[in-house]
């Protein structure tokens, strides 16, 4: 039973991301590319893609191992989706984040919404018993900085201040 339920969870959880990935595609697209850098292998819009194509490849190889010998295992229990939810916790909480990261990037710019969710990230992946606030910031901070120089002062990519900086 167990591995019917995993890979019911794979396949579902593989059509959440991939549904989740290619909106995401669709809405790095919508970037804003300054008309200077629009010719330039390299824009505001290069790592959104790049994310959203390996969450599609994640959510590709989630399916295919979802459907993989489907049929060995055809008696399993009825799909609960509070069971699915609670299995799946963390991949929730990091869609939520995501979906925070993107809502607020207009507003407080790169900077403050990458501290956010890298630091909120961090603590969803760390083991239970050893989540610590001061690395998770310290994490959160040395990242989003080290990301901000690298795209702005190496790449001269222009990425968002936030409408409260401007």
């Amino acid at each position: 039973k167990e591995g019917h339920m995993s890979k019911r969870n794979d396949l579902i959880t593989g059509i959440v991301i991939a549904v989740f990935s290619l909106w995401y595609y669709f809405e790095a697209s919508n970037i804003r590319v300054m008309k200077a850098f629009s010719k330039s292998a390299v824009n505001s819009t290069s790592m959104p893609k790049i994310w959203a194509v390996c969450m599609l490849l994640l959510a590709i190889a989630l399916i295919v191992r979802g459907l993989r010998n489907k049929d060995k295992d055809a008696k399993g229990e009825p799909f609960s989706f509070s069971a699915w939810f609670n299995k799946n916790l963390e991949v929730v909480e990091t869609f939520g984040a995501l979906l925070i990261y993107i809502a607020i990037m207009d507003f407080v710019g790169f900077i403050i919404a990458s501290i956010f969710y890298i630091f909120v990230q961090t603590l969803i992946l760390m083991p239970k018993g050893e989540k610590s606030y001061v690395k998770a910031g310290i994490i959160a901070v040395i990242f989003s900085v080290a990301t901000y120089y690298i795209f702005v002062y190496w790449l001269a990519v222009l990425l968002p201040a936030g409408a409260i900086f401007e």
